[in-house]
């Protein structure tokens, strides 16, 4: 019986799980939570094998926009995208809130997937969505088993990116690829960066990272491939499109985006919107939270390894980004497990923090169910829970590396990874 015991200990790394992930009290989170959304998964039906034979038929999803987007292009309709009305003359009745927010050049991608039947499309997303969700788990390399795997699996920023098939997972591992390796691939990094500016808010402060990190191979890549994504959009759809995107950003869909307050929402701006400030306030509000999350970035990322750097920085484009909502929270996943290859033992009240972060969507979903007005506060009260994680990780790290020395070194070049 003892072997039999030492067996399965070994296999689900009982020991690692103690030692290596954050605590038990950030560890019990994680593992609740992971059941309780595999209970979701399994009684509910959130339609992630319902594959309609058109955008005009489609189920609640936002690939439905992203298609709708491609198919205009291909008619020579592109600058029409940025028309709510005829942008959802060709969706179902369940998509017709969507709105297409994407930059011009990301047509260049949609076109493509419009080109195949939307089953097949969709099923294309899907399956890179999944592939990458577990790739980002892999390059992190926690030494925790098949743990990370499971908690990514079954977290919020999965069952929400995969219910509404968004490109989250996708998203989320091209950044997280460049922050860990532009120093050693800056070609593909840059690459990735160039096809993460179809999301660009995600990316916004990833120039400062770049800059600060002295990695100019990547950031050159990225910059002029996104000028070669920008041309051709221009060459193939004309500048009509753009002068739609930018009108759209002062008085259209990406105005009215930013103008209603939603529970799913969560930014600096939208915060401020929850409790009543008027749009003004909203937009000063956002722009002091990105000055700060790239000062915070250009800090860590210019004086700390990259192993410290890149959660802390992580955390802090998270924050900064003026359209993030609960399928984003892949984002802050990855930040945390990078923060536990970083540290693997935390103060009990980081642990709590952090946990609280992991878990914030499910508890908004679970209040909703018994009080719409509290879930509507506490989703104006998560990104200072982020504020929170971010500024506790930072000092803990910053004492570990005042007592040893072991985030940052002189002789070594800014931004190289450890060995």
């Amino acid at each position: 019986m003892n072997g039999i015991r030492q067996f399965y200990l070994k296999m689900l790394q009982s020991d690692e799980l103690n030692n290596r992930f954050g605590g038990p009290l950030f560890v019990a989170m994680l593992v609740a939570t992971s059941l309780f959304l595999a209970a979701t998964w399994i009684r509910s039906d959130i339609g992630l094998l319902e594959f309609g034979d058109s955008p005009a038929v489609a189920p609640h999803e936002d690939f439905a926009a992203f298609y709708r987007g491609g198919q205009m292009a291909a008619e020579g309709r592109a600058a029409e995208v940025y028309d709510y009305r005829r942008f959802v003359e060709g969706l179902s009745g369940d998509n017709q809130s969507l709105l297409f927010l994407n930059p011009p050049h990301a047509l260049l991608f949609y076109e493509l997937l419009a080109k195949t039947p939307y089953p097949a499309a969709r099923g294309l997303v899907l399956g890179l969505s999944v592939l990458c969700l577990f790739l980002s788990v892999r390059l992190i390399r926690l030494q925790a088993g098949f743990w990370p795997y499971v908690f990514v699996a079954f977290s919020a920023g999965t069952l929400y990116s995969l219910q509404l098939l968004q490109l989250s997972p996708i998203t989320t591992f091209l950044l997280l690829f460049a922050l860990l390796f532009s120093r050693q691939k800056p070609v593909l990094s840059g690459l990735a960066l160039c096809v993460l500016t179809i999301k660009p808010q995600y990316g916004l402060l990833v120039p400062v990272y770049l800059l600060a990190m002295r990695d100019w191979r990547a950031f050159g890549v990225a910059a002029c491939g996104t000028l070669v994504l920008v041309a051709l959009s221009i060459g193939v759809y004309g500048v009509s499109v753009w002068q739609a995107f930018f009108a759209s950003m002062t008085g259209g869909v990406h105005s009215i985006q930013f103008q209603i307050s939603h529970n799913m929402m969560v930014t600096f701006g939208q915060s401020m919107g929850k409790i009543g400030a008027g749009a003004d306030l909203k937009m000063i509000a956002q722009i002091v939270c990105i000055v700060v999350s790239g000062a915070v970035v250009w800090v860590v990322a210019r004086h700390w390894r990259r192993e410290a750097a890149a959660p802390l920085s992580l955390l802090a484009m998270s924050v900064a980004a003026p359209s993030f909502l609960f399928y984003d929270w892949l984002m802050y996943a990855m930040a945390l497990l990078l923060m536990l290859k970083l540290s693997p033992a935390w103060p009990l009240s980081l642990q709590a923090l952090a946990g609280l972060l992991w878990i914030a969507p499910v508890v908004h979903d679970v209040l909703n169910v018994y009080d719409a007005g509290a879930a509507f506060y506490f989703s104006s009260l998560i990104p200072a829970i982020a504020v929170a994680v971010l500024a506790h990780a930072a000092a803990t790290f910053s004492r570990q590396e005042s007592a040893c020395g072991r985030f940052r070194t002189p002789h070594e070049r800014p931004g190289e990874l450890p060995v």
